[in-house]
């Protein structure tokens, strides 16, 4: 029970590694609120089952400062205090520059970089009370470049530099900031990616065959290592990037 009565909120944890986190959370006795733009009651309802504590789902968009507030404000009402905000909602398309449309460009760095910011910034002030930990789900991606995915790389490298500037801003308040960066997990959002290929077979192997291990990760070896970062056990890590990607960018 590393998080025992912790409040923790995740963001995107309907399903994929936001739902594994989630889980992870919900077990090691956290009370989980999932905020999520789809609808996650069944999902909310599936880790109260399992765990100590009554979970939530919270609709939210967190590109929409309104929302977000609004989310934040629900935790507080119920909770009156928030120890952990996972921020790993995301989205990814795969193109370059060339063929990346002003809106594709503006809907992703709304998602991935600007909710990290906007729900960052509504739950720091309640941190500040005694103190709490922010997870940052950016990428290996954020770490290296990549053919064909301009935005992404641009959205996870800023992911990146924002945690480095986090921490440095609120560690002396006693609000840690670290950042996760997974490689390529086997997920719905991976999967949508190999299924709009010409190749999808083909586009999976090139991938694992990318990784030191020759395989995909998962959304559970992701959630141990988010659980790491909020738990106490990394308790001196600050402004770090714990990459998990299988060797990727080794190579």
């Amino acid at each position: 029970m590393r998080l025992q009565d912790k409040v923790a909120i995740v963001t995107g944890g309907q399903r994929g590694i936001g739902f594994a986190i989630a889980e992870k959370f919900a077990r090691e006795g956290a009370h989980v609120i999932i905020a999520d733009i789809g609808d996650a009651t069944q999902e909310a309802a599936s880790l109260s089952a399992i765990g100590p504590n009554k979970a939530r789902f919270c609709k939210t968009d967190v590109g929409s400062e309104h929302e977000v507030s609004s989310m934040v404000d629900a935790v507080l009402s119920e909770h009156g205090r928030i120890d952990v905000l996972v921020n790993n909602a995301g989205i990814e398309f795969y193109k370059p520059v060339t063929t990346t449309t002003e809106d594709e460009w503006d809907r992703l760095m709304r998602v991935n970089l600007k909710g990290v910011f906007l729900c960052s910034k509504a739950a720091i002030p309640a941190m500040r009370q005694s103190g709490g930990v922010i997870v940052n789900v950016a990428s290996e991606l954020g770490l290296v470049g990549e053919a064909n995915v301009a935005a992404y790389c641009a959205s996870k490298g800023g992911v990146v530099m924002l945690s480095k500037a986090m921490a440095i801003d609120h560690g002396p308040e006693g609000i840690r900031v670290n950042c996760l960066c997974p490689g390529p997990v086997s997920t719905q959002l991976l999967e949508d990616v190999f299924l709009a290929s010409d190749d999808p077979e083909g586009m999976r192997q090139s991938f694992e065959q990318r990784m030191i291990l020759n395989r995909l990760g998962t959304p559970e070896e992701c959630a141990n290592a988010a659980l790491f970062l909020a738990s106490s056990e990394s308790s001196f890590m600050a402004g770090a990037n714990l990459v998990l990607d299988g060797g990727w960018t080794t190579r």
